[in-house]
């Protein structure tokens, strides 16, 4: 995975999220890039920051079940919406629900006090 631009948002609270869009290049059989716009968002759980693509690895629909709302009333696991699987919020492990093939893809980002560096345009993931 390749971050081409990077861009900049406030760094989420404790058990809230910070979303964000960024474009995708896939590289196609034809040798053309397509550009897909995806979204992303960054958590703070126990202190620190993760941040994962927000798309259910079983579904693909994206996780929020509110704009912007991906932990359960607990605070301790994120939940897809689609179908309710939970994924640990510090490593997006699926823990249950219906059966996802792997975990959440984490993105790549850069913290600078409470300025939170994400992808704007990223290539090589699939």
């Amino acid at each position: 995975m390749h971050v081409l631009a990077w861009q900049t948002l406030p760094a989420p609270r404790e058990h809230q999220a910070a979303t964000f869009d960024f474009v995708h290049l896939y590289a196609t059989t034809t040798k053309r890039q397509l550009e897909l716009l995806e979204s992303g968002f960054a958590i703070r759980f126990e202190g620190r920051i993760y941040v994962y693509r927000n798309q259910c690895p079983h579904a693909g629909s994206p996780l929020d079940w509110q704009p912007g709302q991906f932990f359960d009333e607990e605070g301790l696991h994120l939940v897809c919406h689609t179908h309710g699987a939970r994924f640990h919020p510090a490593t997006g492990e699926y823990l249950s629900g219906p059966s996802c093939p792997h975990g959440l893809m984490r993105l790549p980002f850069a913290l600078d006090g409470e300025l939170l560096r994400v992808p704007a345009r990223l290539a090589g993931i699939q």
